[in-house]
């Protein structure tokens, strides 16, 4: 899609502010004014603000699987673990860190079944999946197990990170731990 597409435009605009001020605190003035846009021709291209939002997420693929080492590679299912959370701890060390982007918007709208929820939830879901892939096949006896453990540390290094300001050192001892004990 070309960058001169102004729904994409709008929805790489609304990325960078719902992350990093809150969906409920970005108005649509504060939208338009940061996209260039009017807000006729912003409703042109979505229903509303939370039609922009679904659209935002939808758009997050990327950024849920950002973390994730390429599986087909020679390292071993321990290794691609810990890399996971590596690559997290240089990701919340960020100047510009904000937070777990899907998180911070299943916290505003708290509600399990409103839709936005439910795309944060399930892009966050592709973290477990590749963890109990990756516990699969080093052969762990409880994988799914494993995998929601280690998909807590994860959601909770990260807020950790995003309320004192720096990534726990702790971590990469808890995670080895973990895979330790489960015979990983």
């Amino acid at each position: 899609m070309p960058a001169e597409d102004p729904r994409q435009r709008a929805i790489d605009a609304a990325v960078e502010l719902f992350h990093r001020e809150g969906f409920g605190a970005v108005g649509i003035d504060r939208l338009t004014t940061s996209i260039g846009m009017s807000k006729r021709t912003l409703y042109k291209y979505f229903d509303s603000k939370d039609d922009l939002l679904l659209a935002v997420l939808d758009s997050c693929e990327g950024m849920a699987l950002r973390d994730l080492p390429d599986e087909d590679d020679d390292s071993s299912p321990r290794d691609r673990i810990l890399a996971v959370f590596d690559a997290q701890a240089k990701y919340c060390t960020d100047p510009d860190f904000a937070g777990c982007f899907f998180v911070n918007i299943a916290t505003e709208f708290r509600d399990p079944d409103h839709r936005a929820v439910r795309i944060a939830a399930d892009h966050k879901a592709k973290l477990t999946q590749f963890l109990v892939r990756q516990a699969r096949l080093a052969g762990v006896a409880a994988p799914d197990d494993l995998a929601e453990q280690l998909t807590v540390l994860h959601t909770g290094a990260a807020d950790y990170a995003l309320l004192y300001g720096h990534y726990p050192d702790s971590t990469r001892t808890a995670v080895a731990a973990l895979l330790t004990a489960a015979g990983l």
